[in-house]
């Protein structure tokens, strides 16, 4: 029995050297102090460096550090006061930095009561952690945050300024042909060539306005967020393809199965504007089919929008992706070759990714990630 009284008083003492010899090793400013005035008992040795190395053991906190703020050594006093736990953010202190001369830092200050046997309160732990760099980050962060807010409100504004300018002109063109067409009508001279020639001015016309819309959205996809809402994908797609009302000759089958999701509503509707309305452009067949499906992909909805169209070649599954690319003339089919450069920066803008699976006369299956 004596032998294990010892054993365990062994274990006991060596359990504390070596919880002491932890503290005075840990990554913070450890200091320990005893008494109602804080006398300093033990600090560890990145505490010491801190001080430049003096001599403070037996001296108290104010007599040791005479320019210690009232902050702190009032954060002692309440906690041998009242025994509890104490803590003070980003607390203002002079401390030695490597090799640096003395400077102001930043500490996170927790202050422990020590407790006797009999939970007399006899000292305090006093742990400090420098995060000045981490204030500093956050500051400059913030600094930038603000940065990036304002310019966006001047890309903004300058996009709806630079859009309206270009398309009044446009529309002026646009009157002064539909002007000229009715003045020859009227007169009998408009020939069959001068008519196709107004006919054209006024799809490029549009082709150039629709270009201006598509530039102001691109340019806006990713930055401007709504609240999330409760978005039945289902409902959704079938509002999307009743405004694109497709021609008879395409057909559009959307998978019954089709989740309901927290998300940005006008984002997830205009990327499948922008698939759906391009898969509708370039079917080129009386039997052209559209199939709109989804699965689960760990925290991701992964939705596919396949086509039995032409198909693209594999040297172009990259290409599609950038803005006014296009693969067959514009005066062949419709577009400003922005629609798919901007599905990727709206899904990008979400923590997914787009991609197309395709080859030439397979048709095409567009497939993005949706964070659930």
């Amino acid at each position: 029995m004596v032998g294990t009284k010892v054993e365990r008083r062994s274990r006991g003492t060596l359990s504390r050297a070596q919880l002491s010899d932890a503290l005075m090793q840990a990554p913070a400013l450890i200091c320990v102090t005893r008494g109602p005035h804080h006398v300093i008992e033990a600090v560890n040795q990145l505490f010491l460096h801190s001080i430049g190395g003096g001599d403070v053991i037996g001296k108290t906190m104010r007599s040791a550090f005479p320019d210690a703020t009232e902050e702190r050594i009032a954060l002692l006093d309440r906690a041998f006061a009242t025994g509890e736990p104490h803590s003070a953010k980003e607390i203002a202190e002079t401390v030695l930095k490597e090799a640096a001369p003395r400077e102001r830092r930043l500490l996170d200050l927790t202050v422990q009561p020590l407790k006797d046997s009999r939970g007399a309160i006899y000292g305090l732990m006093t742990h400090a952690v420098d995060v000045t760099e981490q204030v500093r980050t956050r500051q400059e962060l913030a600094d930038l945050a603000l940065a990036l807010e304002r310019t966006n409100r001047e890309l903004d504004s300058f996009a709806y300024a630079a859009s309206h300018d270009l398309r009044a002109p446009l529309r002026g063109i646009a009157n002064l042909a539909q002007w000229i067409e009715e003045d020859l009508s009227a007169t009998d001279q408009l020939r069959s060539e001068t008519r196709e020639m107004l006919e054209l001015m006024r799809l490029r016309m549009h082709r150039m306005e629709a270009l201006i819309e598509g530039l102001l959205q691109y340019s806006r996809a990713g930055r401007a967020h709504q609240e999330p809402v409760s978005v039945d994908v289902a409902k959704l797609l079938g509002e999307v393809v009743d405004l694109l009302s497709p021609p008879p000759n395409v057909t559009i089958a959307i998978e019954s199965d089709m989740p309901t999701l927290q998300t940005e509503r006008p984002l997830l509707q205009q990327v499948f504007m922008n698939l759906i309305g391009n898969a509708i452009k370039h079917a080129d067949r009386q039997d052209a089919r559209i199939d709109i499906t989804s699965k689960r992909v760990g925290p991701f909805y992964e939705f596919s929008v396949a086509d039995n169209g032409p198909g693209i070649a594999p040297e172009y599954h990259d290409r599609i992706w950038g803005i006014f690319q296009t693969l067959e003339s514009r005066d062949r089919v419709e577009g400003a070759g922005i629609g798919l450069a901007l599905v990727k920066k709206i899904v990008e803008s979400q923590r997914g990714r787009a991609w197309v699976e395709s080859a030439p006369g397979t048709g095409a299956t567009f497939r993005f990630l949706w964070r659930k």
